[in-house]
């Protein structure tokens, strides 16, 4: 009796990385601190800037429950993913490479997309040459490779086959594998975005202005039955859950301008973020204005 009850408990935490993805929604409620680390995942929850060239500081301010104010100016928003990921760019050039030697005769390979910013990527998303929003080629950790004979490009065919088995022969992963979306000369260094993640959590932060796409291009496919089209989102949303659930957010309903928020002075080149924890309210400035919104938690919706 205690092996069969055991079974379905076993059954439940094996079937945890494969579970369908949830919405993850802010519900409003009240919140009697925030951490300053906090304070840039509110401020990407609403952005998406292409760019950071133009911000000279992210200026943070909170005012605590008693009334009392603190202010943190910030030149970067987190550390260059150039440094965090110095290790694994290094390590996918070198095999990335490695590949142009091992196309041989009467073939040629060369690259023709390495590394690519957010503008760029988004971009060829809005044109459907990309299905995602941020691609390991923002990160430096893929590439575009096109084969040529006797000067013409090929598209397709058994020599992409042979570049795909051998870039999964040094341990990358092959966009002719992708599902739904074949992209036979496509290389990168992690199967998918989630798997980035779960070893550099911190570049999370890029994929969060995103997730409410992510979550209907996700919920799209689940409901006509595809869901086997959008495991790598279904994947991505759950990790950036695993991340968030029952953090800080601002509720997507903005609120009108408070009167405590009149002194507010928003400084040329920078970003201000503002948590009042005493009147329960969040500023996230967007260009050279901004949005109040209520805090909240995120939870995630039971709906789905």
């Amino acid at each position: 009796m205690i092996l069969i009850g055991l079974i379905p408990l076993l059954w439940f935490f094996l079937g945890l990385s494969d579970s369908d993805a949830r919405q993850r929604v802010c519900e409003p409620q009240r919140l009697e601190s925030i951490d300053w680390e906090e304070f840039k995942w509110l401020y990407k929850q609403q952005d998406s800037t292409f760019s950071t060239d133009s911000i000279s500081s992210y200026v943070f301010i909170r005012i605590n429950p008693d009334g009392t104010k603190e202010t943190r100016e910030f030149s970067q928003l987190h550390q260059p993913w150039t440094e965090l990921l110095a290790a694994e760019i290094d390590s996918f050039k070198v095999r990335r490479d490695s590949l142009l030697s091992r196309i041989h005769t009467p073939y040629r390979l060369r690259y023709t997309s390495t590394t690519r910013n957010k503008k760029q990527q988004l971009a060829l998303q809005k044109k459907g040459f990309s299905k995602a929003f941020i691609s390991f080629h923002n990160f430096g950790l893929a590439a575009d490779g096109a084969i040529y004979r006797k000067g013409r490009y090929l598209k397709r065919g058994a020599i992409y086959d042979q570049y795909g088995l051998k870039a999964k022969a040094l341990g990358l992963f092959w966009g002719g594998d992708f599902v739904g979306f074949p992209d036979p000369g496509h290389i990168q260094a992690f199967l998918n975005s989630a798997s980035l993640i779960q070893k550099y959590p911190a570049v999370a932060l890029e994929y969060e202005p995103f997730k409410s796409a992510y979550e209907r291009n996700y919920f799209k496919k689940v409901d006509i039955g595809r869901e086997e089209l959008v495991e790598d989102s279904r994947d991505l949303l759950n990790e950036l859950n695993k991340l968030r659930v029952n953090k800080p957010c601002a509720c997507s309903q903005a609120i009108p301008f408070p009167v405590s928020a009149l002194d507010l002075q928003l400084k040329p080149h920078s970003i201000t973020v503002m948590a009042n924890l005493k009147e329960q309210y969040i500023f996230i400035q967007k260009g050279s204005f901004g949005y109040f919104y209520p805090m909240g938690i995120w939870k995630l919706n039971d709906a789905n």
